[in-house]
């Protein structure tokens, strides 16, 4: 398996910050299994079955994505 995770931030700048009384502060914003690249022609390559690479029902990987803020105080 490969890691399939991606995760965008953004640190604000400190000038900004001071004024509220925080040492730091990080706005992100992540996902994981956003994309698969391959020529495989079922859901998901990584739970196809072994019989001539037939799903047999099986669900795929699910997508997620979650916003979230650090803060030092």
């Amino acid at each position: 398996m490969q890691d399939q995770n991606l995760q965008l931030g953004y640190s604000l700048p400190a000038g900004l910050i001071r004024k509220v009384a925080l040492q730091k502060a990080r706005v992100y914003v992540m996902s994981e299994n956003l994309l698969t690249f391959t020529k495989y022609t079922g859901y998901d390559p990584e739970i196809g079955g072994g019989v001539m690479s037939i799903d047999r029902g099986i669900y795929p990987q699910a997508r997620s994505f979650m916003l979230g803020v650090n803060v030092t105080f």
